[in-house]
């Protein structure tokens, strides 16, 4: 058994595919179908299953991706105490985020100060950002995810509150301001239930009394404006989130009592690491 087939074997546990495993290790995925498939055949064992969208981790691989999980932890740990100990003139870090803008912002911000750091950013949901800085897969998250564990560090990168969306050509782009009593009455989009956007506009509705009957349920915020601008209703999203079309407005919500804050997370435990201080204590531009 060699270390490069159980990093292999983990990528594509991480991963879900054996595709998107080789993007993440730089390698063919020729590379990768290589390393897992010795594995299996030293052993004697099958450690994966095809499925419709990937590939599902058999019972032995999952007890497998347990221990290997904890292998890359240590490994991250050895790299950032060694990171710590030197100068931040090289090195490597890897984040997640649940929206690309704000991590890129941070990441080209932390790249002007220290070229010779390479990063790695993966995109997750709010809750999966989360997990894997808990589990140490990552060195850190930027996320809208409310930040409740002890375990975590946090440093608060921006507040915003929510904004209404509309097509350009509906009658409510012509407003400047709106309230959730006439936002309700457009046909709603809503985001997926583990959405933090899409919890608090569900608090806000609580708040307020009110119902709303959505027409259509979408994935990422991509998905709900390219949906806006189609003209099948109106969404809610945080005010810097909003990206600028002439198919879609974004309309101040006069009642908003509710703030999206998007925080940079690691783990609060003694591990240092200079490139993580350093990252923490880059501003935004």
């Amino acid at each position: 058994m060699q270390y490069a087939q159980l990093r292999a074997f983990h990528a594509v546990a991480e991963h879900g595919g054996f595709s998107r495993a080789a993007q993440a290790l730089s390698l063919t995925q020729p590379a990768i179908s290589d390393h897992v498939r010795r594995l299996e055949t030293d052993y004697g064992v099958k450690l994966f299953e095809r499925a419709p969208r990937g590939v599902e981790l058999t019972d032995l691989g999952r007890r497998l991706y347990a221990v290997t999980r904890q292998m890359v932890g240590c490994e991250r740990d050895a790299r950032r105490l060694l990171e710590a100990a030197g100068a931040l003139e090289s090195g490597e870090l890897a984040l997640v985020a649940d929206a690309p803008d704000l991590a890129v912002k941070l990441i080209g911000a932390f790249r002007r100060r220290y070229p010779g750091v390479v990063v790695k950013l993966a995109i997750a949901n709010a809750t999966e950002c989360m997990r894997r800085v808990l589990s140490s897969e990552v060195d850190a998250a930027i996320t809208a995810a409310p930040q409740v564990h002890s375990r975590l560090q946090s440093r608060v990168l921006r507040e915003d509150p929510l904004v209404a969306v509309v097509p350009a050509e509906s009658p409510a782009a012509k407003k400047r301001r709106i309230t959730y009593e006439e936002l309700v009455r457009e046909p709603m989009i809503f985001r997926e239930a583990h959405s933090v956007t899409q919890q608090l506009l569900e608090a806000e509705l609580v708040r307020k009394g009110l119902q709303a009957e959505p027409v259509l349920y979408v994935d990422g915020r991509e998905a709900l404006q390219t949906a806006i601008a189609q003209g099948v209703g109106a969404g809610v999203i945080a005010g810097a989130e909003f990206g600028e079309s002439r198919r879609i407005r974004a309309i101040a919500l006069v009642d908003c009592q509710v703030r999206m804050v998007e925080t940079l997370v690691r783990l609060a435990e003694p591990s240092s690491s200079n490139l993580l201080d350093a990252l923490f204590a880059t501003p935004l531009d």
